[in-house]
């Protein structure tokens, strides 16, 4: 976990004076987010009964110079690898729809995961997840409560692909 410094003036502690003051630190905004999406996941896999298929959706956010169909592709071959059933519907939003923070194929790719249809969203990474951290911790915590996640690619350099670490 990523640690940043907490600023000085944002602790209170007055009965410690004649002690020098020891920086202190807390979790960076994406080291949180990446424990809660982690946390999530986990608890998701979890709540799927023994010997049941857990079941995805693909999710791509089609920027400039991304394939979308390969893309999918990819990630259909990672979910297969991992025992993982593929749903038939994948969900793509493309940036010239409308504004970035907006992406509304997201956004059903998740009610689909929270509905029950699929177990989880699988996608390449935090880019193609919404632009601000508020968002994406929303769509986090509301998949929480309805015992569905949010998956990444896990690439592994110099080895196989499809290694989960």
């Amino acid at each position: 976990m990523r640690l940043r410094p907490v600023r000085t003036d944002e602790i209170d502690e007055p009965w410690l004076w004649w002690r020098s003051v020891e920086p202190r630190l807390r979790p960076t905004v994406d080291s949180r987010l990446s424990t809660l999406r982690r946390t999530v996941y986990g608890d998701a896999i979890a709540a799927v009964k023994p010997g049941r298929r857990i079941r995805v959706t693909t999710y791509v956010f089609a920027g400039p110079g991304v394939d979308a169909d390969a893309t999918h592709t990819l990630l259909g071959r990672y979910a297969r690898d991992r025992g993982w059933d593929v749903h038939r519907e994948r969900f793509t939003d493309d940036p010239s729809g409308g504004p970035l923070l907006t992406r509304p194929q997201f956004n059903t790719a998740c009610r689909r995961a929270g509905s029950g249809f699929v177990d989880g969203v699988l996608t390449t990474d935090r880019g193609a997840m919404p632009s601000t951290d508020e968002a994406y911790e929303a769509y986090l915590r509301w998949l929480h409560r309805h015992y569905a996640f949010i998956a990444f690619l896990q690439p592994n350099y110099g080895g196989s692909p499809w290694t989960d670490r």
